[in-house]
């Protein structure tokens, strides 16, 4: 049985930071609604090891921002397509 695309359950991205191995693990995961009020993972989308130089200071080069912000709008044009925003 097949969902008609009107029942599909809005979809959005997930950015996290961790503690990890020394460092800061930044994750990307698709999640679903499942209620009004809560959110489910569906899928991890990719996530990048950080190296920790202070507690306060996390720095990115120009690629990085940008490679960064291409996932998440490749993911939520996905959603979109699939009408699931």
């Amino acid at each position: 049985m097949n969902i008609s695309e009107t029942q599909r359950p809005p979809r959005a991205v997930l950015v996290t930071i961790t503690r990890e191995d020394g460092g800061l693990r930044l994750s990307l995961d698709d999640v679903e609604r499942q209620a009004p009020d809560a959110w489910v993972q569906r899928e991890h989308y990719t996530s990048k090891l950080i190296e920790e130089k202070s507690l306060d200071e996390m720095s990115f080069d120009e690629k990085e921002l940008a490679d960064f912000g291409h996932h998440i709008l490749a993911r939520l044009y996905a959603f979109k397509s699939g009408n699931e925003i």
